[in-house]
């Protein structure tokens, strides 16, 4: 199996915040180059379309990272670059 994740869910921001999108998605197959276990639950961050990048967050559940996508659309997280 490839490097890859499935789609679960999404998330838009309003009002201040409409240029904001989120996917919840769950790594699936092989580790990939970030070496994230299959089975991990993590956000990908867009504004004005751009994508800003993927935070993994293993060992938690699939609500934690919902959370986190709805957190991000809100406002109230932002996406932080290493």
């Amino acid at each position: 199996m490839s490097n890859s994740y499935m789609l679960l869910s999404e998330h838009r921001g309003i009002l201040n915040h409409k240029n904001k999108r989120a996917e919840v998605l769950k790594k699936i197959g092989d580790k990939c180059n970030e070496h994230v276990p299959a089975g991990t639950f993590g956000v990908k961050m867009y504004i004005d379309d751009m994508l800003l990048g993927i935070e993994w967050y293993e060992g938690k559940s699939e609500e934690w990272a919902d959370d986190a996508a709805e957190n991000y659309v809100l406002g109230i997280k932002s996406y932080k670059r290493d």
